[in-house]
């Protein structure tokens, strides 16, 4: 059944995005502290009127002393998350879903499924969500390499790791949206061969085909602003040695926006190139979707 929402689009433009971001650089693991926290929760609202939610998290450690000074061989670390929804005066489905693990890839895993119509009986009523995630891997240098962390093979024994600089954000956001279908998923790893992913699916209701009520509350296009986008900040050394000389620097930035009428996909990934442990082998042939 058909709900008259939204009457009045004062502009009308369709973008069709699909966008795959793949950033590939030398950032090297940080293992896991000796102690580490697991956070898991999940949130499932049905609501018409008005919601809220916020998550915050963030973890910083070190494989020595985490006092803010870089040491000599020292690796750190940090990851950084944040969403935010406003709901107002509409229809909304809502879940999220997020889990931290100090200790086991993802470090961080957060998955969110939105659904809003706006009521049209209300002055004020949209939607804005906003999602944010970074991490950061700084390396002194280390002259036993991936060693420390289960490395096995004998060529990999003792191998240097390069002093290293890696600073990585990327996030989506829908501004002021009437209606919309959106789904974003996201995982970051820095304890195993560092990762960091963030997608997301926004557009209206691909089941109606095209608009099934005047007012365009169903169809297959979001209405309002969506965009996604990613950095990445990369500088690396030469040597492991205690001179240092600066060996490249990497930079990469992307934003994709759309507004008025639209279906939106974009996938963003940052993958380092060093492995996270010396074990040869070739498994697995299929990759899951992060």
């Amino acid at each position: 059944m058909a709900i008259d929402k939204v009457a009045g689009i004062a502009a009308f433009a369709l973008a069709f995005t699909v966008a795959l971001v793949t950033v590939a650089a030398a950032a090297p693991p940080v293992p896991a502290p000796n102690s580490t926290a697991g956070i898991v929760t999940s949130t499932t609202i049905e609501c018409h009127g008005t919601v809220k939610d916020s998550v915050s998290y963030e973890s910083t450690w070190s494989t020595t002393d985490h006092n803010g000074n870089l040491e000599e061989e020292e690796r750190a670390a940090k990851i950084q998350y944040y969403s935010s929804l406003n709901a107002v005066n509409g229809f909304i489905r809502y879940t999220n879903d997020v889990v931290g693990d100090g200790s086991s890839a993802p470090n961080l895993a957060a998955e969110r499924r939105i659904g809003y119509v706006a009521d049209d009986s209300s002055p004020i009523a949209w939607l804005d969500a906003t999602e944010n995630v970074g991490m950061t891997i700084v390396s002194e240098g280390d002259t036993n390499g991936i060693n420390d962390i289960g490395g096995l093979c004998p060529f990999q024994q003792n191998q240097c790791i390069p002093p290293s600089c890696t600073e990585i954000a990327a996030g989506s956001q829908l501004s002021r949206v009437k209606v919309v279908s959106a789904s974003t998923k996201t995982s970051v790893t820095a304890t195993e061969s560092p990762r960091l992913h963030h997608e997301i699916d926004a557009r209206g209701s691909d089941m109606w085909g095209y608009w099934a009520d005047a007012n365009h509350t169903e169809g297959p296009y979001g209405i309002g602003t969506v965009s996604a986008g990613m950095k990445v900040s990369s500088t690396e050394g030469q040597t492991c040695t205690n001179d240092y000389p600066k060996a490249g620097t990497t930079t990469y930035s992307e934003m994709t926006t759309a507004s008025g009428m639209w279906k939106f996909s974009k996938s963003m990934t940052y993958q380092s190139q060093i492995p996270s442990v010396g074990i040869p082998g070739q498994y697995p042939v299929f990759h899951t979707p992060a």
